[in-house]
């Protein structure tokens, strides 16, 4: 059969003809729409980061306050004295408005205005927006303030509340954040503070002094909330009082080398949104998003009613009202995978923009260059680094039985029998560095003469022999006078393999002493009600710093103990209260540090904890994260901004 080409196929071809042109017509315009969306984006962002550096140097000018401070300044005669990061005897910067809220004849100190050690904003290339992810290892099961009580609940904190001050991220010296200036009597008992006229909460209600006040008479002492931790670290303030809107003054019951820091470092939260919240205590006490503050960031949602909740992510929004240094990212997202090889596929598959890496990970990445294309491999020590340990529980566990380690001969022997070089070795990579006490090494307050307790399993033996520990029917497991076989518990957190690898280990070297250990994993979750009713017999985590020097006695004091203190160990000890109280009330730094060595000296002999390890930092972060800096003090996360791009999937919303 012969085929023919008529007119109908004429016209068909034709008309498909037509419609292949207009696609590729359509289609070469939409290439042209999108370059055009794309250049029109990227000059948005241009103009919105050059709107914002207006912003922010608009925010900072106040000529008139400016002009009639230094006025004021001139003409009363009155010393103000900068303690900047620039130096100490660098220029005061001028305080705004009068100064009459002064007392005569007493120094005025100032840092000036608070600002960001490497700011954004100066980086000509910085785009604002998106949103920046981190993976937690935990779950926090409390984010409310004077509530929480893990590192990632501070974490939290960090970024939505502030204080009169904070460590400076370089030089971790104090300095002044909602506090503009302040006087110090030279005989340390009193404080007066001068608040910034333009620090305001998130709901734009400007801080007071009664909100300073409030916080720590109302909310942080109110017996009825639980926040003993806060009160056992808060409290060497006698009273605060109201001297007008926004100077307020702090009498203190004695003079100590961290009154200033005390009265600085308790985060301010507004009076007006608490109060009606903490007129139920119960109800407050089970809350677990109610953050309300005045730092650059503010949570998504925040009532009583819809409040944040585990086991959802946190969600972190810039405050665009914020008085200070904004943040160039849009939102902070928090989100947690337990599991340490999954959260490493999440992270790799571009699920977030930073993660905890352990020890061997990060060697491992270390070695693929693949990886470290698209990724930055981050180690460093710093002050919230903190010490790996485990803790003996040297009182009733659940206020019922006592322990083994209430003897302080066990505690030692415990110590011998793990091999710490080991762990750090095998586990820990070498990267970690050996701890002989809670003071870190590369502190002032650690006693350079400690030397770690030896590996010595026979030497463990006779200590344990000499507490009554025998093994006494030959069955391999030592016992006491009354048959009882030392048996134990170490309590641990779920997801990470290198503490699973640990406490194996260790029980492994209990057995090999005729102790029997056995393993109790436990979610994050649950930590503080563990440590709240003492339930454990031995219990492994770590501590971290939020302080260049530490106060003993919020974990090491018998006043601790009571009231769901940080004692969780519940260990008491007279030389250790005596000389926590006498370095507290030593203003001289050198005469205190002695003091602090003598108490790292009665940690070491009692071993209320089994010291492990300094812990540096192990961070994984895609190259689009900008302006990361490894500080003394941690991350200034307010300092990020998003590349457009930059080899990870998690890419600016």
């Amino acid at each position: 059969m012969q085929s023919k080409f008529g007119l109908k196929d004429f016209v068909l071809l034709v008309a498909i003809l037509l419609v292949g042109v207009l696609a590729l017509l359509t289609m070469r315009q939409g290439d042209r729409t999108w370059e055009r969306l794309n250049a029109n984006d990227a000059k948005l962002g241009e103009i919105d980061s050059g709107l914002a550096r207006m912003q922010r140097q608009l925010d900072s000018m106040d000529f008139g306050e400016q002009l009639e401070g230094i006025s004021e300044q001139l003409s009363s005669g009155v010393v103000v004295q900068g303690n900047a990061p620039g130096g100490a005897g660098s220029p005061g910067a001028p305080v705004s408005g009068s100064l009459d809220w002064t007392r005569p004849g007493v120094e005025v100190s100032t840092t000036g205005d608070w600002a960001l050690n490497n700011d954004p904003f100066d980086d000509e290339d910085m785009r604002t927006g998106g949103q920046f992810i981190e993976t937690f290892e935990g779950q926090p099961p409390k984010i409310t303030p004077y509530l929480y009580a893990d590192v990632y609940g501070r974490r939290i904190s960090d970024r939505v509340f502030e204080g009169l001050g904070s460590y400076d991220a370089e030089t971790l010296k104090l300095r002044g954040r909602l506090a503009e200036a302040w006087q110090y009597d030279p005989d340390g008992m009193w404080l007066r503070v001068k608040i910034r006229d333009r620090a305001r909460f998130s709901d734009g209600a400007p801080v007071t002094a009664e909100d300073v006040r409030w916080t720590y008479q109302e909310l942080i002492f109110n017996p009825e909330i639980e926040a003993e931790r806060f009160r056992s670290v808060y409290n060497a303030i006698e009273s605060i009082e109201v001297i007008s809107d926004k100077v307020v003054e702090f009498t203190f019951k004695e003079p100590r080398f961290d009154n200033m820091s005390q009265a600085f470092g308790y985060v301010i939260v507004p009076k007006h949104v608490y109060q009606p919240w903490v007129e139920s205590p119960a109800a407050f006490n089970r809350s677990t998003g109610l953050a309300v503050g005045s730092g650059p960031f503010k949570l998504e949602r925040v009532s009583m009613d819809d409040q944040w909740s585990p086991p959802d992510d946190i969600v972190l929004v810039r405050n665009d009202l914020y008085w200070g240094d904004r943040p160039a990212v849009d939102s902070i997202r928090y989100k947690v995978i337990s599991d340490g090889l999954a959260r490493l596929t999440d992270y790799s598959n571009g699920g977030s923009d930073m993660m905890r890496a352990n020890a061997i990970q990060f060697t491992s990445k270390d070695e693929d260059e693949s990886f470290k294309e698209r990724h930055d491999l981050r180690y460093w020590f710093n002050m919230q680094g903190g010490y790996s340990f485990i803790g003996w529980q040297c009182g009733p566990r659940n206020g019922e039985k006592l322990t083994p380690f209430h003897d302080v001969r066990v505690r030692r022997a415990m110590t011998m029998i793990i091999d710490r070089d080991r762990i750090r070795r095998d586990i820990s990579k070498n990267l970690a560095r050996p701890a002989t006490g809670p003071f870190l090494s590369s502190t002032p307050q650690a006693n350079p003469e400690i030397e770690p307790w030896p590996h010595d399993p026979e030497r463990a033996k006779e200590l344990l022999a000499e507490a009554g520990w025998i093994d006494r029917d030959g069955d391999n497991v030592l016992e006491n006078d009354r048959g009882d076989e030392f048996t134990f518990e170490i309590t641990f957190g779920n997801g990470s393999e290198g503490t699973l690898r640990m406490v194996t280990y260790i029980k492994d070297a209990c057995a090999g002493v005729g102790i029997r250990c056995e393993l109790r994993p436990i979610d994050w979750s649950v930590l503080a009600s563990i440590l709240n009713n003492r339930d454990f017999d031995a219990i492994t985590f770590a501590w971290s710093a939020s302080a260049p020097e530490s106060d003993p006695r919020q974990i090491w004091h018998s006043k601790s103990i009571p009231n769901q203190g940080d004692n969780f160990i519940q260990w008491a000890s007279d030389d250790a209260d005596r000389l926590i109280e006498e370095g507290r009330r030593t203003l001289d730094d050198e005469a205190r540090m002695k003091v602090w060595h003598q108490l790292h000296s009665v940690f070491h002999a009692e071993q209320p904890y089994t010291f492990l390890s300094e812990i540096p930092w192990l961070r994984f972060t895609t190259k689009r994260v900008r302006n990361l800096n490894e500080y003394s003090k941690g991350l200034v996360h307010e300092e990020f901004w998003l590349a457009p791009s930059g080899g990870s999937s998690a890419m600016p919303n």
